[in-house]
C-alpha cells in the first residue's frame, strides 16, 4: 500500500486522497459543510476525524475503503481536530462557542466542553498527551488545557498565555521537546516561541505577511511557516531564531506537512487570489524539497484545500489493516 496524503478542501466539501510518491490526485471523499484543519488519523490506520465549520460535526472516514461513515455533534463551527496519544480522546476547537470538545473514540460520543478564550483555531497536543494547546483568534492568546484522561470532565484550562494585542492567532504546533508551542500570529507577521512549563513566550520572530500555520522539522533545526499574504513559506533557523529564506509557493497557502522520509514539505494552497498569474497554481500542494529548500512541484486538489495529514500504511500493523478489509468486505 501506497503512502498518501489527506487534503481538506474547505470550498468542495470533501477531502482530497493524494498518492505522494506518483504526486498525483486519486479521489475525494464527500463530507461535511466547509472541513477545516488537518484529518486527524489513529494510530492503528483505521480511521480518520474531520471538522466540518459549516456543520457543528466531526465527519468519521473509514481510512481503508476511503469513504465517511458517520458524523459526531459537538460545538459550534469546529476548526481543528487533535487525537490523544492513546487514541481514546478526540478533541476538536469550536470557533463558534469558544470550547474545545473531548470525544470519547470508544464511543464517538461527546463527554464535556472545556471553555477556552474566544474564537478557538487550530489546536495540537503534546506528544505526551499532557496539554491540549489552543490559539484562540479573538483573545489573542494561547489557552492551555491540561488533560485529566481519568475524569476527562475534571480537564481544565490551566492557563491563558496573551501574544499581544491583535495577534490573532491561527495555529498552534506542539514540538517533540513537550515544552515549546509555536503559534502562527496572522496579523502580527510573527511567530511565537511559547514555553508551557514556564508559561511565558521565548520569543518572537518576524515571518512572512499573514502566517497561518506553523510546522517544525523533527530533525533538523527549522520551522516552516505559510505565509498567506506573501504567497509563500518562511523558514525560520531555531539555532538563532531567524527568518532565513522565503519560498515562494502557490496563492495564499495555509496547510503544512512535512514527509521526513521523502525530505519533503507539502503546503496547501487555499486560493483567496485574484491575480491571474497565481492562479496556475490554484486549489493545489506545492511540494518543497526539504534539502533544497525549495519548491519542486504542484500537485491539483479540490477546492479551497485547507490542510493535510499523511496516511503510511507501513507504520501501521498489517493484520489490523487485513481484519479492516474483511471487515469491510462481509
Amino acid at each position: 500500500m501506497k503512502k498518501l496524503a489527506y487534503v481538506t478542501n474547505t470550498d468542495s466539501n470533501d477531502i482530497s486522497i493524494v498518492d505522494i510518491e506518483d504526486k498525483k490526485e486519486l479521489g475525494r471523499i464527500p463530507v461535511g459543510g466547509s472541513p477545516r484543519g488537518g484529518m486527524a488519523i489513529d494510530k492503528k490506520g483505521i480511521y480518520g476525524y474531520v471538522s466540518n465549520c459549516a456543520g457543528n460535526t466531526v465527519s468519521v472516514i473509514d481510512v481503508v475503503s476511503n469513504r465517511e461513515t458517520g458524523k459526531i455533534s459537538v460545538g459550534n463551527a469546529p476548526r481543528g481536530v487533535v487525537i490523544s496519544p492513546d487514541d481514546n480522546f478526540l478533541f476538536v476547537s469550536n470557533s463558534g462557542s469558544n470550547d474545545v470538545s473531548v470525544i470519547d473514540l470508544n464511543i464517538r460520543e461527546e463527554l464535556v466542553r472545556i471553555p477556552v478564550g474566544d474564537n478557538p483555531r487550530a489546536l495540537s497536543i503534546t506528544p505526551d498527551g499532557k496539554y491540549v494547546n489552543v490559539p484562540c483568534w479573538g483573545a489573542d492568546s494561547l489557552s492551555i488545557i491540561e488533560m485529566n484522561y481519568e475524569s476527562p470532565e475534571k480537564s481544565r484550562e490551566l492557563y491563558r498565555i496573551p501574544l499581544g494585542k491583535d495577534a490573532r492567532p491561527y495555529h498552534a504546533f506542539s514540538d517533540i521537546d513537550n515544552v515549546h508551542v509555536y503559534t502562527a500570529n496572522t496579523h502580527k507577521h510573527t511567530i511565537s516561541v511559547i514555553n508551557i512549563l514556564d508559561l511565558k513566550v521565548e520569543q518572537e520572530i518576524k515571518v512572512g505577511y499573514g502566517p497561518r500555520a506553523v510546522i517544525s522539522d523533527p530533525v533538523d533545526p527549522f520551522l516552516y511557516v505559510s505565509c498567506e499574504a506573501s504567497n509563500a513559506v518562511s523558514v525560520v533557523d531555531k539555532n538563532n531564531w531567524e527568518e532565513i529564506k522565503q519560498i515562494k509557493v502557490g496563492p495564499t497557502p495555509r496547510g503544512l506537512k512535512i514527509d521526513k522520509p521523502n525530505e519533503i514539505l507539502m503546503v496547501s494552497a487555499f486560493t483567496r487570489t485574484l491575480n491571474p498569474e497565481l492562479m496556475a497554481d490554484a486549489n493545489s500542494l506545492s511540494v518543497i524539497d526539504l534539502r533544497k529548500q525549495e519548491k519542486v512541484g504542484t500537485i491539483k486538489t479540490g477546492l479551497g484545500p485547507c490542510s493535510i495529514n499523511i496516511y503510511d500504511p507501513s507504520l501501521i500493523n498489517q493484520q489490523t489493516i487485513d481484519s479492516k478489509k474483511k471487515e469491510v468486505l462481509s
